[in-house]
């Protein structure tokens, strides 16, 4: 029995997807939506923390220039309660200075405070001066003598200090209302960067204050530009116009001229006359929260991987292999062995285990039904055998009766006659007991047929006393009766012609049977002889008659073409079609069949057990003896 098995190559997409595959693709699909709506809240958590984190920056910077309000508040009320006290009136003296160390004591935000003559002159100081200091020609004078109650300077270098930093003033009045000088405080620029300068120099924390121009105006103006921790002039300069625009603090990223990414904030002081600029690195300060997103979007992938190895590992485990396990039964039952079962699944899912015992019931229906079958071709083959056997019998009876009617003959040309009707009927007997002696009964096997006729023709007395020898030449192939029938018949019908006309008037002669196959679906038959060809041979009737028109007869049963030609004596060739057939693989512990006439076995070929000589009657006995 030959099964053929064409099973499609799976993949990992369309049609021939197999089941692992498949089902890792619905869970990664159920996967997106949960992981998608976990990575979009952990970037939403990240831009609301980054928008936090701005806002901090941006109110650290207004809480800056809300103190720095606050501070010149508070200069106001220090001035006015200088103003008022008789020793500061008075303009000069120890009790003057002392007065003015005592308001500033302890207070780090004011570098200085002076009192002021109606000519600009520094009559008393907190700290004494080496020479004259005037300063009639300062805005901030000009407006005190004015007449204005508080004033607050620009951005200026203390002509008395010689350091950045702003005045705040008020007028000092006498009982008549005239205004004879002025207090002022000198707020230093070097207290508001150290009270705003979180960190130490190794920091990479940023802070500087720019006039309104983006000037850096505090110590970070002395670093080259490429250790400093600020933007471009040209960013700054453009978030600094913004803000004029606005009014409000602005925040921005930008890379530093030491490379480093900071996020800026801008925010005014003092009114706006300076501002401050503080930039912490974007590192420092979003490298929390990118771990957050980093682990927030990790997290689902990874749960995603994990339930994927779950659903790969627990599918191949619960049902791959169990598949694999029945696909390896069904091949078992595909080659024809029922009697495997598939005991394994009793440790299978429930599923896997009815279906295996339906497979198992699926097995012994078709044990069942393939004995029930076995049982009837064997009862057909006998049946088949006992028909063939009977046909044979039937035939040589009838063979038989001919040569008792045939000894009562005197007429040569009668006996003649039944030679050839015996010759008939004998190849038809040879044919049914070569299919009765096959294994299959439905193949023979062409080189014995053809011997076995051969030899019958050889005993037929057909040669009427002359040596005629005839040979065969055939290939050992199988082929079937609706081929042998005619084959058979054919060639009988050219050997007894080749008897009757070609040797007429001759001792003896030569017939060869040959067969050669010319391509795996022809085969090509000629039947020679070496007498006097057809152009010597007498025109008979039977010449033209009923041995020619049986000969045209069986090669139209053939479906082939004939052609007749002399050369040296008489060729009849017949190619027709035939298709090879692959001969069967022997069976262990076969017949081994009694070979007649010289015949071989062929190899690969089941052959046939040994059988008795076919009856010959007693007529053809005494004419062979």
């Amino acid at each position: 029995m030959k099964s053929a098995k064409i099973v499609a190559a799976r993949s990992w997409f369309g049609r021939n997807a197999g089941l692992r595959p498949r089902l890792v693709l619905i869970v990664g699909i159920a996967m997106l939506a949960p992981g998608a709506l976990a990575v979009l809240q952990a970037i939403s958590s990240y831009n609301s923390s980054m928008r936090i984190l701005e806002q901090n920056l941006a109110q650290a910077a207004q809480l800056s220039a809300t103190e720095q309000v606050n501070m010149i508040s508070a200069s106001r009320e220090i001035l006015t309660s200088l103003a008022a006290q008789p020793d500061i009136r008075l303009g000069e003296g120890a009790a003057c200075r002392r007065s003015l160390q005592r308001a500033i004591g302890g207070l780090d935000q004011y570098a200085g405070a002076a009192v002021v003559d109606a000519k600009g002159n520094f009559t008393c100081a907190s700290s004494p001066t080496r020479n004259v200091v005037n300063v009639a020609d300062r805005q901030w004078f000009i407006s005190v003598m004015s007449g204005d109650g508080f004033v607050i300077s620009d951005l200026i270098v203390s002509r008395w200090l010689g350091s950045w930093g702003i005045v705040t003033a008020v007028p000092l009045v006498n009982e008549d209302g005239v205004i004879e000088g002025s207090v002022a405080l000198f707020i230093g620029l070097d207290w508001l960067t150290r009270r705003y300068h979180y960190g130490n120099e190794t920091d990479d924390t940023a802070f500087a204050l720019l006039d309104s121009q983006g000037e850096t105006i505090t110590a970070e103006a002395e670093r080259s530009p490429a250790r400093s921790p600020l933007p471009s002039r040209d960013i700054v300069n453009e978030h600094l116009r913004e803000h004029l625009q606005g009014g409000q603090t602005q925040t921005f990223r930008a890379r530093g001229h030491d490379g480093t990414w900071r996020l800026y904030a801008i925010s005014p002081l003092l009114g706006g006359r300076i501002f401050v600029i503080l930039g912490t690195p974007v590192l420092t300060a979003i490298g929390p929260l990118a771990l957050q997103v980093a682990w927030g979007v990790l997290t689902p992938l990874l749960m995603w991987a994990l339930a994927i190895a779950v659903v790969w590992f627990g599918i191949e485990h619960l049902v791959v292999r169990w598949i694999t396990y029945l696909e390896r039964i069904t091949s078992a039952y595909a080659a024809g062995r029922h009697s495997v079962r598939p005991e394994r699944v009793s440790a299978a899912p429930a599923e896997i285990r009815s279906l295996g015992e339906t497979f198992s019931r699926m097995a012994d229906l078709l044990s069942a039904r393939e004995n029930e079958l076995r049982e009837s071709l064997a009862q057909k083959e006998i049946l088949v055998r006992e028909i063939h056997h009977r046909v044979k019998n039937n035939l040589q009876l009838v063979m038989s009766l001919l040569n008792l009617h045939a000894r009562r003959i005197r007429d040569p040309r009668a006996e003649v006659a039944f030679a050839e009707a015996r010759s008939r009927i004998n190849a038809l007997a040879t044919l049914h007991r070569r299919l009765y002696e096959s294994e299959s009964l439905q193949e023979i096997d062409l080189k014995w047929f053809l011997e076995d006729l051969c030899a019958e023709l050889r005993r037929g007395g057909l040669s009427r006393g002359r040596n005629v020898e005839l040979t065969v030449d055939a290939p050992s192939e199988v082929i079937g009766p609706d081929v042998a029938v005619p084959l058979g018949l054919l060639v009988t019908e050219a050997i007894t012609n080749a008897y009757k006309h070609a040797f007429n008037e001759r001792a003896g002669g030569h017939i060869q049977v040959q067969i050669v196959r010319e391509s795996p679906s022809s085969l090509l038959l000629s039947i020679r002889d070496d007498g006097i060809g057809l152009d010597a041979a007498p025109n008979t009737t039977d010449n033209n008659g009923l041995g020619r028109s049986l000969i045209e007869a069986f090669v139209r049963q053939l479906r082939g073409e004939l052609e007749t030609r002399s050369e040296d004596g008489t060729v009849v060739q017949v190619r027709f079609p035939a298709q090879l057939k692959e001969p069967e693989a022997p069976k262990h512990g076969g017949h081994h069949s009694s070979h007649h006439h010289g015949s071989h076995a062929v190899p690969g070929m089941i052959q046939p057990g040994p059988v008795a000589p076919a009856e010959t009657p007693p007529s053809e006995r005494s004419k062979s003896a």
